[in-house]
């Protein structure tokens, strides 16, 4: 998509092309600047994904309190637009490595439980290799994130030679170009909603507006209902976005 096609054919839908609205900015910047509030509100149901792998040694902190504590802030790449929300899983790490010879030594060796063949050979070879897993300082604890917000991230139980994968749900760019073809229709029906609301809140004390060679009554009263019509959209919305799945192929927009 592109902001520039959007703004044109909003025009033309709303019939501006050849009216002279009442505004200090050209009609563009004053659909442009509606068009950006529509961005943000269509991006908290379908966020822009961006992701990134970055070592744990590359991560910067806030101050030394912050770093001790694990919590560090997102990589650049990820933050070029308001972040909403991020996850980060471990990628790859020495100790993971160590982890997975030393589990497989301790529970498949045949010298733990005679061959480990029965439950209490396995019972205790599992608790055998937990053992030697906490004398090398080994983890089996899963990696977790926990998101703080403002791009910060908490990582739990991550190596200090992690690489981590980061996935961040994001804002759109505001030029529309991050917003897929396939849900221009979608964001088409809700920037109208926005334009016309907006529009009408601007316009409805102004009696008329002038045009390049005569005076044009605008009639703006057809949209006095589409800030309730855009309030329902949003709201059918809220209440179907989560179920937009796409390993599941399950699309809403």
């Amino acid at each position: 998509m592109n902001i520039s096609d959007v703004i044109g054919d909003m025009k033309e839908r709303l019939g501006l092309e050849t009216i002279a609205l009442p505004f200090k900015q050209p009609t563009e910047i004053v659909l442009q600047n509606i068009i950006h509030t529509s961005v943000r509100t269509f991006s908290q149901f379908k966020p822009q994904i961006r992701d990134c792998y970055e070592s744990i040694h590359n991560l910067r902190s806030p101050d030394e309190m912050s770093k001790a504590l694990r919590i560090f802030f997102l990589p650049e790449c990820l933050t070029i637009t308001p972040v909403q929300y991020a996850d980060a899983y471990i990628a790859s790490s020495n100790l993971q490595n160590a982890e997975a010879a030393t589990n497989s030594f301790t529970v498949g060796s045949p010298f733990v439980g005679f061959g480990s063949y029965y439950p209490q050979d396995i019972m205790n070879a599992t608790q055998t290799g937990a053992a030697i897993n906490k004398y090398a300082g080994v983890t089996s604890r899963p990696q977790s994130s926990e998101w703080l917000g403002y791009n910060k991230i908490k990582l739990h139980d991550f190596p200090a030679d992690a690489m981590v994968y980061f996935v961040a749900k994001c804002d759109h760019d505001l030029s529309l170009e991050t917003i897929p073809v396939s849900c221009r229709e979608s964001f088409i029906q809700l920037a109208e909603l926005d334009i016309k609301a907006a529009l009408y809140n601007m316009l409805k004390n102004y009696n008329e507006t002038g045009g390049a060679f005569n005076k044009t009554q605008l009639d703006i009263s057809a949209w006095s209902g589409a800030e309730a019509e855009r309030n329902a959209l949003v709201e059918k919305w809220t209440g179907i976005f989560h179920l937009d799945d796409i390993e599941t192929c399950i699309q809403f927009f």
